[in-house]
């Protein structure tokens, strides 16, 4: 246990997670577990460092809200329990996984790429909806805790589209994206998002609207910088500037 132990601390310092899982498989999946996920979730090309980059970056976005509780823990536990049937006794090797993880406190995103390429980037959404679960507060998101899915979302290649899908399940409303900050479908041509960011960069540019009062000078600017920065981002994905 106590090698297990170490070479945890290793990967959550950036070392292979391969490793870690690697060495300490024979405990962390049962040959049962490891079938029972083969049935349940297709297709992952590395069960081990599947299950320990999941554990990873869902107890890493728990941390968001700068505490890990039991509700971001059961989370965690019932996905063991329901798909690979976890007793009490095997779930003590996914406490230790989340207590290196609250200790440490690693990047985000070199973990998630490990998700992707063990889970042959199958269960992308599987992962974020579990962000979902253990982010949404009385069926609401902070704004921090809402930023950190954004983040997860980028990470994990989920589509507008996807994510707002899966808003949708949770009663959320539609998500904020470049493309409804300029009125626009995700479907858009370069010359429909040009047009969208002209017509509105003038409707609440600063000097248009100097002469109706500082207090909707000052919101209208802050539209303006919303519209400018959608429109830089979808620069970036369209390849325009």
């Amino acid at each position: 246990m106590s090698w297990w132990l170490g070479a945890g601390v290793g990967f959550l310092r950036g070392g292979p997670v391969g490793a870690l899982v690697g060495g300490s498989i024979e405990h962390f999946l049962t040959k049962k577990a490891k079938n029972t996920l083969k049935q349940g979730l297709p297709g992952i090309c590395d069960q081990g460092l599947f299950v320990g980059c999941l554990v990873v970056v869902l107890t890493r976005v728990a941390m968001v809200k700068n505490s890990v509780t039991q509700h971001d823990i059961a989370v965690i536990y019932n996905f063991f329990i329901k798909n690979l049937h976890y007793g009490r006794e095997d779930l003590k090797y996914v406490d230790h996984f989340i207590a290196e993880t609250r200790r440490v406190n690693p990047d985000l995103k070199p973990i998630v790429e490990q998700y992707r390429t063990a889970s042959g980037n199958h269960y992308n959404l599987l992962l974020l909806a579990l962000a979902y679960q253990i982010l949404l507060f009385e069926d609401s998101l902070s704004e921090e805790a809402q930023q950190c899915i954004n983040q997860l979302a980028y990470f994990l290649g989920v589509s507008y589209e996807a994510h707002d899908r899966l808003r949708h399940k949770y009663s959320l409303e539609a998500l904020k994206t470049p493309y409804t900050i300029l009125g626009l479908k995700n479907s858009a041509t370069v010359e429909e998002i040009k047009k969208a960011y002209r017509q509105l960069a003038g409707e609440y540019h600063p000097d248009r609207v100097a002469h109706k009062g500082e207090g909707f000078a000052e919101k209208a600017h802050l539209k303006f910088l919303e519209i400018l920065s959608a429109y830089e981002e979808l620069g970036k994905i369209h390849g325009f500037s």
